[in-house]
């Protein structure tokens, strides 16, 4: 939230777990990553 208050436009969210991008969403985030897809 930090961030999005910020100004950030870029916001991006890392986890293994993929159901936590839409809880994240609501908080701001732009863009999920899943290191195990990589």
């Amino acid at each position: 939230m930090g961030a999005k208050v910020a100004g950030a436009s870029r916001i991006i969210g890392v986890d293994i777990n993929p159901d936590k991008a839409e809880i994240a969403q609501k908080f701001g985030m732009t863009e999920f990553v899943n290191p195990k897809d990589h």
